[in-house]
């Protein structure tokens, strides 16, 4: 689930940013940057639990502000790996831990909000990873406290709300399955007729279970903000042998 996770996100939004250089996160596991240009915005800062997007905002806003020529670049043909993490809890630490980086990159550098200067970036990007990623797990959770609310109090069409609750999970699961195959075209990836099942069934329980518990562990993410706000959390490592 996590690699059609990872599909998803990679084949979509940052192919539509890498259009106008609008690209607000370069994962840290992927990144390649010009050390001068790095050294000159301030580098990373310690301070953040998502340093990668920290940089990467912080380019942009350097950049900019000082009319430096820059491209952030989205490399779609780069191999890389990276660790993910072997267990729901570990899953559920990092992605708390990168929410409340997400929040600290664009709390530091809010001068980026509405502002024409900074073009695209900031009315398309900035506006997006607001909206559709900082601000959504507390819309989807609400939406669902409130959807329990009103059918204890039948308040709520219950066909229609299980006909929409499945033409959103048919819409989630088309884009991530067509983000998944578009990937094994492109690399020439041959799949046996189990494995595109495999997909199919995993499409729907990551967007129908999964994504929900996701949302509420981003949503709880600033319990305790102030005291844990720095901390990284152990994560367990598995020993991986590629031969």
């Amino acid at each position: 689930m996590q690699v059609l996770e990872y599909d998803r996100s990679f084949l979509a939004s940052r192919i539509l940013f890498d259009k106008f250089n609008g690209s607000l996160i370069i994962s840290g596991a992927f990144g390649l940057f010009k050390k001068d240009t790095v050294v000159a915005a301030g580098g990373y800062d310690a301070s953040t639990m998502g340093e990668d997007m920290e940089l990467v905002v912080k380019l942009h806003d350097y950049c900019v502000s000082n009319d430096v020529p820059y491209l952030i670049r989205y490399a779609t043909d780069a191999i890389c790996w990276s660790q993910v993490p072997e267990n729901l809890g570990d899953l559920c630490k990092q992605r708390r831990r990168w929410h409340i980086g997400l929040f600290q990159s664009m709390w530091k550098h809010r001068i980026m909000l509405a502002n024409p200067k900074f073009g695209l970036t900031s009315f398309v990007s900035y506006f997006y990873f607001l909206i559709y990623e900082l601000l959504s797990p507390f819309i989807e959770v609400f939406g669902i406290l409130t959807m329990i609310l009103a059918l204890f109090v039948d308040l709520i069409n219950v066909p229609f709300m299980l006909l929409f609750f499945g033409i959103y999970a048919l819409f989630g699961s088309v884009m991530s399955m067509t983000a998944f195959f578009a990937r094994t075209q492109t690399i020439d990836l041959k799949l046996k007729f189990r494995d595109v099942l495999k997909v199919l069934m995993l499409c729907t329980f990551e967007i129908c279970v999964l994504r929900f518990i996701m949302a509420w562990v981003r949503a709880t993410a600033f319990i305790g903000y102030k005291k844990k706000k720095t901390q990284w959390g152990r994560i367990q490592r598995q020993k991986i042998n590629l031969k």
